[in-house]
């Protein structure tokens, strides 16, 4: 499936380790969120998920949500950091994982996010190759 993948940031695969000096730490993808009308810098890191409604994307943290006026397949491709879409509506932070079952993950936040039934045999061979690498 073409949508299905892990997106890494700057080229480097997965798991792999950029090259380079001290100065990486600056090139941690980010998104900007308004809250209370002043912008706000969200790390990749810091999200769980992404929930796509509509042109609107709902960018999820351990302890907040934010909502984000470009479309879910925008957004992934910003943020391009351990992503990984598991549904039409739903992009997840492998790194967030906190268990998952034959038909749902659940998440570091609480979140409980559904596998679509086409993507449910790629996602967790996705999952067991990184589980593996890890």
């Amino acid at each position: 499936m073409k949508n299905l993948s892990i997106m890494s940031s700057g080229g480097v695969p997965s798991g792999g380790v950029p090259s380079g000096g001290a100065g990486e730490a600056k090139n941690v993808p980010a998104i900007t969120v308004y809250k209370f009308g002043k912008a706000i810098s969200v790390k990749s890191s810091d999200i769980t998920c992404l929930e796509g409604v509509g042109n609107y994307t709902f960018v999820y943290t351990r302890h907040e949500k934010h909502l984000v006026s470009k479309c879910l397949k925008e957004v992934q491709e910003e943020l391009s950091s351990d992503f990984l879409r598991i549904h039409k509506s739903y992009s997840i932070n492998a790194r967030h994982i906190a268990s998952r079952w034959p038909d749902y993950i659940h998440l570091s936040c609480g979140k409980v996010i559904p596998i679509a039934r086409r993507r449910i045999r790629e996602t967790h061979e996705i999952l067991g190759r990184m589980a593996l690498s890890a």
